[in-house]
């Protein structure tokens, strides 16, 4: 076991920097190729403002320490500078040295044993905030011009602006789905490729032969092959830093940029895979690959998959690529698996690899029958260990502020939950997305107690309000809508249905033995994408806003629109118990007012605060009511026949000494005025802290008073 931080450094330089064999170019002949697309290499002054105020003002920066915020705080002044630095870039096709010097931090990667093996660790790469934006500008120069001129396959999803995660399950999903809708019964096998360190292992040589044969700018080749040559990083693991030394692997997988370059590199292999006139289909996120094959005999799927299966083998020989066979996952998808033998396994190479009924895509489970519960296994599998890790970070953060914590459940934990499960909210029928959102409800509810330390009698639309987070309901609508809202502005949706049109049509007796190329230039020239099929549409439960036209505040405007129904239905709740003793949360309005207070509370005063007004906290009424041991009568220690919190702020007699103080810092005297400011509310937690009467703010009121 190594001990030592240059020795353990060594070892992760050659895991993850590994200097790659040299792939075969020889079938690589010198070309000439007269007619390139046009690229504007000039940058103008806006498209570096935009570029700059896009990355996040606090977002960590590199060696430089050149923070985000000081250069966009700053950025009037340079910005005549920077554009003019960067169209030299562009213009002499050249990638600054300085700008290629970077840091990596090495982190553990979750669920692992043990970490002595070097390959239960990933990179965060920390990069110059300058050449962050000229990479970004250059991505998006690069995006156009693939999408203006179809240089790659629309099964490459990744390679286009605004294509999500959720376009290539969308794209699978509507797959599966066109052929089980076809009158005769096929059966849909999925081929999973992994492919061992391939951004390590791509060929500089054939990336650049690649993006020439695609008539790509030379502006584009040359600062790309500039980009690619003399890269150095430091590496940052166990609070230490190493030397500054050159990264010897050939694409890094840190950099966006880098999975463009990627998809480049592998699109020959994508479109030898499509150029076969059989039922297959290929689906690429990056070096994700997976290879679809429908038929109505299992025993023809499996020689369709052997014969795809030969075509990567040859690619990977002259590319420098290694597929790990012992990775490859195999799984089926149908409605009925008593049609077809199940049981069916196919023989590639050496390995003989059996189908599964559950299949990881993207990070999602996927069962035959595309029902989504293996997906939720392992959410609610996964919310556990959300759950110990937030509750470590409360518990060695106890000073950190409400609004953090509330901020860590919003970004990780609920981002988490909602994570592809639009997916199947917008496909399934209302019962069954019904039962599907009360299982994430539950996980969403039991972290929002927690985050705000409330009890489970707390009525969770009341909870909801106080820390301004809308039901996951709310948020997988808004998010359905802006999905829906990119794939209008973007065409994505026009793809899906194209690819699934070439389904139908290869279904098609009249029409299987056309090529792929006809067939979309017949379905352009028929201009059939104009109406969605009846099926597809049929099966989408969307709740989608119809807007006449498409400007930049549309996104806005679908946030507003579900605030504003939010509202509407708090208001209805507001009315139902307006008539039965209302308790201070309910009378207030929906607002983010009550969050912005708490920006200057403590955690402990701020979960107080919260306390008081949901009115559901350790004192003698509630628990009482509740039946809890050892609480005998609601009364008070002053004899008055409720102790609840307006009664020890205002009225008992046992805290006078400490009530004026409260008074006086409040500048109120009306108890409902009280607990919705922020000045009153930090002396209401104080004053109830030194009472005394909760013991779960023992330990705090002497870190807080």
């Amino acid at each position: 076991m190594t001990t030592t931080f240059e020795k353990k450094i060594e070892i992760l330089r050659e895991k993850f920097f590994l200097s790659s064999s040299q792939a075969n170019v020889s079938d690589i002949a010198e070309s000439f190729i007269s007619l390139t697309v046009s690229f504007n290499s000039r940058i103008t002054e806006d498209e570096v403002k935009q570029t700059i105020r896009w990355v996040k003002a606090d977002k960590a920066s590199s060696a430089s320490d050149i923070s985000n915020r000081a250069l966009q705080a700053s950025l009037a002044e340079l910005i005549s500078v920077l554009t003019s630095l960067f169209n030299a870039c562009v213009t002499h096709k050249y990638h600054s040295k300085q700008f290629k010097k970077t840091q990596t931090i090495v982190l553990r990667k979750s669920k692992k044993s043990d970490y002595i093996d070097s390959k239960t660790y990933r990179l965060i790469a920390l990069l110059d905030i300058m050449s962050k934006a000229l990479k970004s500008i250059m991505i998006k120069r690069l995006s156009d011009i693939v999408e203006t001129h179809c240089m790659l396959s629309n099964a490459q999803m990744k390679v286009k602006r605004k294509r999500f995660v959720i376009s290539t399950l969308d794209l699978l999903v509507d797959q599966v789905h066109t052929v089980w809708d076809c009158e005769i019964k096929y059966v849909i096998f999925m081929l999973s490729l992994d492919v061992v360190e391939a951004f390590n292992r791509v060929s500089h040589v054939r990336l650049l032969h690649t993006l020439k044969m695609k008539r790509t700018s030379s502006y584009i080749i040359e600062w790309t092959r500039s980009f690619l040559e003399n890269r150095e990083t430091s590496l940052i693991f166990d609070e230490q830093m190493s030397d500054m030394r050159e990264i010897n692997a050939d694409i890094s997988q840190r950099f966006l940029i880098s999975s463009i370059l990627f998809l480049f590199f592998n699109a020959s292999l994508i479109e030898k895979c499509e150029a076969l006139r059989i039922k297959i289909e290929v689906l690429d996120f990056v070096d994700d690959i997976n290879i679809l094959v429908y038929d109505r005999f299992t025993e023809e799927i499996c020689r369709t998959l052997s014969k795809a299966h030969d075509i990567c083998a040859k690619w990977a020989c002259t590319h420098n690529a290694t597929f790990a066979s012992e990775k490859y996952e195999l799984t089926h998808f149908t409605r009925k698996s008593k049609r077809f033998d199940m049981m069916t396994s196919i023989q590639i190479e050496s390995s003989v690899i059996k189908s599964k009924s559950d299949v990881r895509v993207l990070e999602m489970q996927l069962n035959t029958k595309l029902q989504w519960d293996a997906h939720l296994r392992q959410i609610e599998t996964n919310h556990v260990t959300r759950m110990l890790t937030l509750s470590h970070l409360e518990v060695f953060t106890w000073e950190a502020i409400f609004t953090k914590a509330r901020q860590v459940y919003s970004a990780v934990v609920r981002s988490e939950i909602a994570f592809e499960a639009l997916v199947w909210h917008q496909r399934d029928k209302k019962d069954e997305l019904l039962s599907k959102q009360r299982r994430l409800k539950t996980l969403q509810n039991q972290t929002l107690r927690h985050v705000a330390e409330a009890f489970k009698r707390v009525n969770i639309k009341t909870l909801e309000t106080e820390t301004y987070m809308s039901s996951l309901h709310v948020h997988l609508n808004m998010l359905q809508n802006k999905i829906t809202l990119h794939s209008r502005v973007n065409d994505r949706t026009q793809e899906i249905r194209q690819a699934c049109e070439l389904i139908r049509v290869r279904l098609t007796k009249v029409n299987r033995v056309i090529s792929r190329s006809l067939v979309i230039k017949k379905i352009v020239l028929l201009n059939v994408f104009i109406q969605e099929d009846a099926k597809i549409q049929s099966r989408r439960r969307r709740h989608t806003l119809f807007f006449t036209t498409i400007s930049t505040s549309d996104s806005i405007a679908i946030t507003q629109y579900h605030k504003d129904q939010w509202n509407q239905r708090w208001e209805k709740y507001r009315e139902r118990v307006a008539n039965v003793n209302a308790i201070s949360a309910q009378r207030s309005h929906l607002s983010n007012k009550m969050i912005k207070m708490r920006d200057d509370l403590q955690k402990a005063e701020s979960i107080l605060a919260m306390h008081i007004r949901i009115e559901r906290i350790d004192l003698n009424t509630y628990l009482h009511s509740r039946n809890v041991s050892g609480t005998n009568s609601s009364r008070c220690n002053c004899e008055w026949s409720h102790q609840t919190t307006k009664h020890v702020l205002m009225h008992c007699s046992n805290w006078s000494h400490l009530r004026s103080r409260m008074l006086q810092d409040a500048d109120f005297l009306n108890y409902w005025i009280i607990i919705v400011i922020m000045k009153s509310l930090k002396a209401v937690a104080k004053m109830m802290m030194k009472t005394k009467l909760l013991k779960q703010f023992k330990v705090t009121r002497t870190l807080v008073l």
